[in-house]
């Protein structure tokens, strides 16, 4: 072959090398939006047996994106489709983990995120009713039940038997809510609320050692109560403790809730509680019954005062419960982990309480009320951008929306541990074509 038939051919296979570099080469480029700011509310995350949960996470969240900069703020107002969650049927130890009578039962809730032109964006998921203090005044996303957790309440949740396991554990939480930010000028944060918790444990570790000192009360009460003009009542009759938020952050040393650090156990104070709760109850049913016997005369005072002298001498006979036993049982139970902060590849996510199912949340772990914001990137060209980077594209999607998922690095799946009698079972229906 001559010199220049063997050039022309070289130059006719770079010509075809080079267009389809080309060809190549321009759907990525047209991919490449950048991304200004973006946001997602996400009500639940879960993972089970130590698998983020595909399904689950499919389900829609409210994802807001501003590509460009221009036309925002851009809004999303999605609230969390109940029928499909049930539909996954997902369940421990044959009782649903979501849904009327289910471990978990959700309502008036919702999610929302707002993408603006300036690289700032914001994220709420939980109680509507706390969205305007959490996202601005006027802010009101769509609400909707997912179970019936009562009167005043935004979540109910509920692990054990009180008659056969060690431990049961049912929580009642006000206003349960999360929602992140991120400035114009990149800078990210969360907040959380959590307005009340109240817990009544039973269980048979609890029952046995309330059943005794409860049975010296109604002993005491039923000789005193005839005597007096208030009958009082026995707190322990029913084998069960109610602890409040306030009894257990008095266990953990705190004032507020807020005084936590991210990432806190609540029920890693609640045996303590529950000890400390035995005590005062018990104690409050004496000083009451002195108080009430004080005024009384004759054979009346007597024969009170021999009861009340009965019943402290008992008492005190009584081998009384010890944190040790119930702090390990609950903790092979649940837990629960309020103000739960991450980030990932420039995404921040506050998480306001994960449950977690066996220990360490190793057969169900499941975040409720997330929010997430950022990598956002203001659009200015060149410029340093928020959390994003430089130039205005978008380093990282780390939401739904851009093709990420929101669970990445946003819970840790513990060891595959088994807990008793309770397991997973995973099924779902063909998911839907609107999902």
């Amino acid at each position: 072959m001559s010199r220049s038939l063997l050039q022309l051919c070289r130059g006719a296979v770079s010509a075809i090398a080079l267009g389809a570099v080309l060809v190549l080469a321009a759907p990525f480029a047209a991919t490449a939006a950048p991304v200004v700011s973006q946001g997602e509310g996400r009500l639940v995350v879960a993972t089970l047996l130590g698998v983020p949960s595909t399904p689950v996470a499919d389900l829609a969240g409210a994802d807001a994106v501003d590509p460009l900069g221009t036309g925002g703020p851009f809004t999303s107002d999605v609230p969390l489709d109940a029928t499909a969650l049930q539909a996954l049927n997902l369940q421990a130890s044959a009782v649903n983990l979501f849904g009327t009578n289910g471990i978990i039962q959700l309502g008036a809730v919702g999610q929302y995120a707002q993408a603006r032109d300036d690289g700032s964006s914001v994220a709420f998921s939980g109680a509507v009713s706390s969205a305007p203090s959490l996202v601005g005044v006027g802010t009101t996303p769509t609400g909707g039940n997912l179970g019936t957790p009562g009167a005043g309440n935004s979540a109910l949740i509920t692990v054990g038997n009180p008659a056969t396991s060690p431990v049961s554990i049912s929580a009642s939480i006000g206003q349960l809510a999360a929602s992140a930010q991120e400035t114009a000028g990149g800078v990210q944060s969360g907040d959380y609320v959590l307005s009340s918790l109240d817990v009544v444990v039973g269980g048979t570790v609890v029952a046995t050692a309330v059943a005794p000192i409860a049975s010296t009360l109604d002993t005491l009460l039923a000789v005193v109560n005839p005597l007096i003009v208030t009958p009082i009542v026995n707190p322990l009759a029913g084998g069960q403790v109610s602890v409040s938020l306030d009894d257990l952050l008095a266990a953990a040393g705190v004032a507020d809730i807020n005084a936590l650090p991210p990432g806190t156990d609540l029920l890693s104070f609640l045996a303590d509680a529950v000890v400390a709760k035995i005590t005062a109850l018990t104690g409050a049913v004496l000083s009451s019954v002195t108080t009430a016997i004080s005024g009384l005369g004759g054979l009346s005072a007597v024969t009170a005062s021999l009861a009340l002298t009965a019943a402290t001498t008992a008492l005190g006979l009584l081998t009384p419960l010890t944190a040790g036993p119930l702090g390990l049982a609950v903790t092979a139970l649940a837990q629960l982990t309020v103000n739960n902060q991450t980030i990932s590849n420039g995404a921040f996510t506050q998480n306001a309480l994960t449950v977690g199912i066996g220990p360490a949340g190793s057969i169900a772990s499941v975040a409720l009320a997330n929010a997430t914001v950022g990598p956002n990137t203001p659009a200015s060209s060149g410029g340093s951008g928020g959390s994003g980077g430089v130039g205005g594209v978008s380093t990282s999607g780390g939401l739904a929306a851009t093709g990420v998922d929101v669970t990445d690095g946003m819970l840790l799946a513990a060891g595959l541990l088994g807990l008793g009698g309770i397991l997973i079972s995973r099924g779902y229906r063909a998911r839907r074509p609107d999902l």
